[in-house]
């Protein structure tokens, strides 16, 4: 997500520091993200010009302090561990010029569990970008309880000059805007799928040809990686008090426990080795 957010950046004329701790992962991200801009060229999307523009405007950082000195906005992008993205806050609010705004771009995370790491919670909000970045139009910029109604102005200047559509919600709630209303669905097709009404291919087919989704919501799931919806989804029922688990937590433990996590992996909901994918039976 990261490295989409910085290329979708970079396409729009903002120049971008790309930070990761990890050297290795950092390199793959860059050459990701050159082989998306050729392909877009080969389609005629862009042109050369425009794809070497749009490359050289994202440079890799090694080290945060010298990317965040003259930043005036930092977007963090790590893993939905709100411990990890504490740290990543805090070490950002310790290089970042006095004025810079930081947001999150945690579907899940809501920014008031992140900002008293810092000394800066007016600056601070939630930016979601939905996957992947360099497609998808929208972002959610979520006002957090401590957060300024300029910071909110500012979140979405930043989401329009980054060439995505950005609506606000006022105020934290789980799920956010879309993921409530996808999660609601989705929440009743495993108790569907649970139940025994209809098959993982049924329940996707009839989503994709009734709703008119581009994926159904296993197949969703599996694009989206089967230990991150679990995740997501132990957390939310924590958060709600609940602790048992439902129908979604169920069968998703079965399939990680298989190993089976997703498009990732090769297997989830379906084995993505034969072309078209074919639904797998649940583990037993």
């Amino acid at each position: 997500m990261g490295s989409q957010i910085a290329q979708q950046a970079a396409l729009h004329g903002v120049e971008v520091w790309l930070h990761d701790i990890d050297a290795a992962r950092l390199e793959r991200a860059m050459s990701s993200n050159r082989q998306w801009l050729e392909r877009r060229v080969e389609r005629g999307k862009l042109d050369t010009g425009q794809a070497e523009a749009a490359a050289r405007g994202v440079t890799p950082a090694a080290e945060l302090a010298p990317a965040a000195r003259d930043s005036a906005w930092a977007i963090e992008a790590v893993a939905e561990e709100a411990s990890v993205k504490r740290e990543v806050f805090a070490q950002l609010d310790a290089h970042l010029p006095a004025g810079a705004g930081i947001a999150t771009n945690s579907s899940n995370i809501v920014v008031s569990r992140l900002a008293s790491a810092t000394g800066r919670a007016k600056l601070c909000c939630n930016m979601h970008f939905f996957h992947p970045v360099l497609v998808m139009d929208l972002c959610e910029v979520v006002r957090g309880p401590d957060t300024a109604a300029e910071t909110v102005e500012r979140a979405v200047a930043w989401s329009r000059r980054m060439g995505r559509t950005p609506v606000v919600v006022e105020r934290e709630i789980d799920g956010f805007i879309v993921n409530r209303v996808l999660g609601a669905a989705s929440r009743e097709a495993f108790t569907l799928l649970a139940e025994g009404v209809a098959s993982v291919a049924d329940i996707d087919t009839a989503a994709r040809t009734g709703l008119n989704w581009p994926m159904g919501p296993f197949q969703l799931a599996d694009f989206s990686g089967l230990d991150v919806v679990l995740g997501v989804r132990r957390d939310r029922l924590l958060r709600e008090g609940h602790a048992g688990d439902d129908h979604t937590v169920r069968i998703l433990q079965s399939l990680v426990d298989a190993g089976r996590l997703g498009r990732k992996s090769g297997r989830g909901f379906y084995d993505y080795a034969e072309d078209p994918p074919a639904a797998l039976p649940l583990p037993d």
